[in-house]
């Protein structure tokens, strides 16, 4: 919110809360979801690695937590984060130079916060991607935060029940 203001941009100003907007969110969550279990399915060694330390990170971070800790947790990321990539960095690259660079620009960013891995960097560069692309074709930014935020619940819980 502080980069949004300071440079001049109002990251909230592409959310609308309409019910087409929720039921692409919800939608576009389904690939994401599915590649939680096509990801571990493949056998790679990348993938047993990059599951292992997300499973790892997230008992750690979540032991003990109290029983909505991880839908809070997910909201906040998914509003949060979106604001800043999408509503701040990726809007205010479209503006400065044009769609596609703000688009490649931002999920770089992305990744690079994630990078807990190289391969954790280039799925998460991947997802900024899918996340850029709903924005700029939806022209709402709470299509990716629904994304985000249901993504987000549901890989936890995912990863913290397997």
């Amino acid at each position: 919110m502080g980069l949004g203001w300071l440079s001049g941009l109002s990251p909230w100003r592409d959310i609308e809360l309409t019910w087409p907007a929720l039921a692409i969110g919800l939608a576009a969550t389904l690939p994401l979801a599915a590649s939680l279990v096509a990801l571990p399915a493949a056998r790679w060694q990348w993938a047993e690695q990059l599951t292992s330390l997300v499973r790892r990170f997230l008992r750690i971070l979540f032991h003990n937590a109290w029983p909505g800790a991880v839908l809070i947790v997910s909201i906040l990321a998914g509003i949060g984060e979106e604001l800043l990539f999408r509503g701040v960095l990726q809007y205010g690259l479209t503006e400065n130079w044009n769609p596609l660079v703000g688009i490649l620009l931002a999920s770089l960013l992305f990744g690079a916060a994630h990078a807990v891995s190289s391969s954790y960097f280039v799925l998460a560069t991947l997802m900024g991607l899918y996340l850029g692309l709903l924005y700029h074709w939806s022209g709402n930014l709470l299509v990716p935060i629904v994304v985000h935020a249901l993504y987000d619940w549901v890989a936890i819980h995912f990863y913290l029940r397997r």
